[in-house]
């Protein structure tokens, strides 16, 4: 097996290529197999965890070798996925479907958690918080609802049943689309007493994001906030980069040039591949003392990297639910002849006073639900509201009033590539 470790960001941090010949078709997922099990004795992070040998050949399929082979006690996430999964979503920014992701509130109502903006139902009004009651004309339930929205392609369509934001029922046909995916849902500066409070509603590290954090972070100085909420509650995470020109925009002002992630690795790829990434400098960037950030178990990777990295410099307040706990980076491995991407953990990270490990996620400061019968923005839903309350008081209270810190049920497809983008 020949690796050709050409560095440039995408996924987590670098796209490799595996050159495995193609010389029998018919010995396809044979020939993949044994790569990946070879691979991931040479970079996976739990490579003393592998088994001695395997064998190979028994597995049907790179995805069941992969559910023998993860690292039980901490890996969740590994897998292998098509290139035009990983091309679509994390290269171009796109994605095929109706564009919204659902959720379930504490009495088991399908509800709309977040539209993107570019699509056929937020332009026909649909907006977080209401209720899928019927599709197609049947009822909808937790355990059909991703059944009856139907396959992920072009020109599906659903005639859907909604109760709206006033409870009125409501019925709307979509077409499934393909969707150039919108990484910023929701941004606007809330003027509380003396106080301008930006509020950014991040949900997708792709490449795309930059130019749209530009444009809100340049807003937002304008305005001359004076605090910052980032909204990354369902925030699967995914390009580095992306992370580090956030990063820049939040404390590249004051601290460029400081520790932002510090990598580990296995021990055949520590000398060559551990590293410090540093906080780039952006002299138009923001000067706060304090950062606030809203997370739920959906808070991964990249969004968690943001909140353990700011910490070491400004305080950083996090309000919500417990994140999900993704203290390792992945690195994408694409096979040259064949149609498959394996997403390996390969390294730990810590931010620059060492801190990491956080398997049992990132805890809040504000416990606080996600209440999916309020929009974004609204200052009564319980995860703004625990901030902004602690704006206007100064302090801490004990738990947020009516919090259990337990986020809201997602409506998730077992996918790999579910993992990073949320909605259908």
């Amino acid at each position: 097996m020949k690796v050709r470790l050409n560095k440039f960001y995408l996924l987590w941090v670098i796209l490799f290529s595996l050159f495995a010949c193609k010389d029998d078709e018919d010995n396809t997922i044979e020939i993949v197999n044994k790569e990946i099990y070879e691979l991931m004795k040479t970079v996976y992070l739990w490579n003393t965890q592998l088994p001695v040998s395997i064998n190979t050949s028994a597995y049907a399929t790179p995805a069941d070798l992969m559910d023998d082979l993860r690292y039980e006690e901490y890996d969740r996430w590994s897998a292998v996925i098509t290139k035009e999964e990983f091309n679509q979503y994390f290269e171009e920014g796109t994605m095929i479907g109706h564009g919204f992701m659902l959720g379930l509130d504490e009495s088991e109502n399908i509800r709309i958690a977040f539209v993107y903006p570019s699509t056929q139902a937020y332009t026909q009004g649909i907006r977080r918080g209401w209720i899928v009651s019927k599709i197609n004309g049947t009822a909808a339930t937790p355990e059909n609802v991703l059944t009856l929205l139907g396959d992920a392609e072009v020109g599906v369509t659903n005639d859907i049943t909604f109760y709206d934001g006033d409870g009125i029922l409501t019925n709307i046909t979509l077409a499934k689309e393909e969707i150039n995916i919108s990484p910023v849902l929701f941004d606007e500066v809330i003027e509380q007493g003396s106080d301008k409070i930006g509020y950014l509603v991040f949900q997708d590290f792709i490449d795309v994001a930059n130019d749209q954090l530009d444009e809100v972070f340049e807003s937002f100085i304008a305005a001359g906030i004076t605090d910052i909420i980032i909204d990354m509650r369902y925030n699967g995470g995914g390009s580095v980069e992306v992370a580090e020109h956030l990063a820049s925009w939040l404390i590249g002002k004051d601290f460029a040039g400081q520790p932002l992630i510090k990598y580990q690795h296995n021990l055949n790829l520590a000398a060559s591949e551990d590293t410090i990434i540093q906080i780039r400098e952006n002299a138009n960037g923001i000067s706060l003392n304090r950062i606030f950030f809203i997370g739920t178990e959906g808070t991964a990777s990249a969004s968690e990297l943001i909140i353990n990295g700011v910490k070491p410099y400004v305080e950083s307040v996090l309000a919500g639910s417990s994140t999900h706990g993704k203290p390792v980076g992945m690195y994408a491995f694409s096979f040259k002849d064949y149609d498959y991407v394996v997403l390996l953990v390969c390294f730990r990270y810590s931010n620059g006073s060492d801190e990491g490990d956080f398997y049992d996620g990132l805890q809040p400061a504000l416990a606080a639900e996600d209440d999916l019968t309020k929009d974004f923005g609204d200052p009564d839903e319980a995860s703004l509201k625990a901030i902004l309350d602690y704006i206007e008081t100064g302090t801490i209270p004990l738990k947020s009033a009516g919090a259990t810190g337990i986020a809201t049920r997602l409506l998730e497809t077992k996918s790999p590539i579910g993992q990073y983008k949320k909605a259908y």
